[in-house]
């Protein structure tokens, strides 16, 4: 069976859970005997497809990102054409390709429904309404849809009236490979400090801001770091608050890679996530695989995600964050329980189990 992949998540995206699972995804139907996995595209900056040994052309002025959207859409267009396929997965919501694939299944992935349910909480994901008549559009002609989790399957038979048969849960795996329980600390801390670990984005609906300032005084109180690995410099207004709190020589922020990210999550004392929507989470599976206690909002999919294996809070409460990131300091049994937790939980997802997952519903729809 071949599939055929388009390029507007590796065009869109120079990083990210998104371009990564498909990677994942292509490289694991690849690894089978009887399927082939097509990705068409030419131009690409996603660092992702270095990683994975996936051949493109980098694109050397990276504010011309339209015009490379462009110029990828215009090959994908022509690739259709040539290559022999049995499916098409799109790797995001524009439906360009859809008109010409004639009577071709085509399934596309839904990673979350932020822009639904925080559109009217944060300015910057209203501004933006194409993504959601894209989805609308791609709900009518795909198919098949495929949820990353359960919640996610729920918040779209909610907002976008899609048939819940129309849907399958296909959860996702971590990047990381499992390390040794006693390992945990060995060459990992980025300094002497003992730290919690922030990773990733931190705009909007991230929660990053609420979050610092209901922990700062906690940061202070036991002198404990904040590390934020990834998701760019700190933004003006975030070092007004760092300032403002006095949190200077407490915030901490680290460019990283996979290597650096994990040494990260080995010597942190916790991880923590007060994001007020996830469509999966895959930092809570990176931190599994890292032996690192994960304090987490207890919204959307993350508590389908890491089940019994953290500790929760409310992400519109200060009180509630500030209190289980104190108990997580204090508590070393607790810290030990929700790293075993942690270690079993993870035995429940596999990026293996996400590609042959997917290749069941290719082989449903073929």
């Amino acid at each position: 069976m071949n599939i055929f992949f388009d390029h507007q998540t590796f065009t869109l995206q120079n990083y990210g859970g998104i371009s990564r699972y498909f990677c994942e995804l292509i490289k694991g139907i690849n690894n089978t005997d009887d399927n082939n996995a097509h990705l068409s595209l030419l131009w690409s900056n996603n660092v992702h497809l270095k990683e994975y040994n996936i051949p493109v052309i980098p694109y050397p002025f990276s504010k011309k990102r339209r015009l490379y959207y462009k110029s990828n859409t215009l090959f994908n267009c022509i690739d259709n054409k040539i290559k022999s396929y049995d499916i098409y997965h799109a790797t995001y919501f524009d439906d360009f390709l859809v008109s010409s694939i004639g009577q071709k299944p085509f399934v596309t992935t839904f990673y979350d429904m932020t822009y639904e349910r925080l559109s009217n909480r944060f300015a910057e994901l209203s501004a933006d309404k194409t993504i959601f008549a894209q989805k609308q559009k791609v709900v009518q002609k795909a198919s098949h849809l495929i949820a990353i989790s359960e919640s996610t399957k729920l918040d779209m038979i909610e907002m976008l009236d899609v048939l819940p048969e129309k849907i399958t849960v296909i959860h996702l795996g971590s990047p990381f490979v499992q390390h040794d329980a006693t390992n945990k600390n060995e060459n990992s801390a980025p300094n002497a400090s003992p730290y919690l670990l922030y990773v990733g984005n931190r705009s909007s609906y991230k929660n990053f801001i609420p979050f610092l300032r209901a922990v700062a005084q906690i940061l202070i109180k036991y002198r404990v770091k904040l590390v934020c690995a990834g998701g760019g410099e700190f933004s003006p207004k975030e070092i007004e608050v760092i300032k403002s709190w006095n949190l200077n020589n407490l915030i901490e922020y680290k460019d990283v890679n996979d290597k650096i990210l994990q040494g990260l999550y080995k010597g942190a004392i916790a991880f923590v996530f007060p994001s007020l929507y996830e469509g999966f989470g895959i930092p809570v599976l990176e931190a599994f695989s890292c032996n690192c206690p994960c304090v987490l909002s207890n919204i959307s999919s993350l508590p389908e995600v890491a089940g019994d294996a953290a500790l929760y809070f409310d992400p519109d409460n200060k009180d509630s964050m500030e209190a289980s990131v104190e108990k997580i300091l204090l508590d070393s049994a607790l810290r030990a329980k929700l790293i075993q937790l942690g270690r079993e939980q993870l035995s429940l997802f596999s990026w293996q189990k996400t590609v042959n997952s997917t290749l069941d519903l290719y082989n449903k729809l073929h």
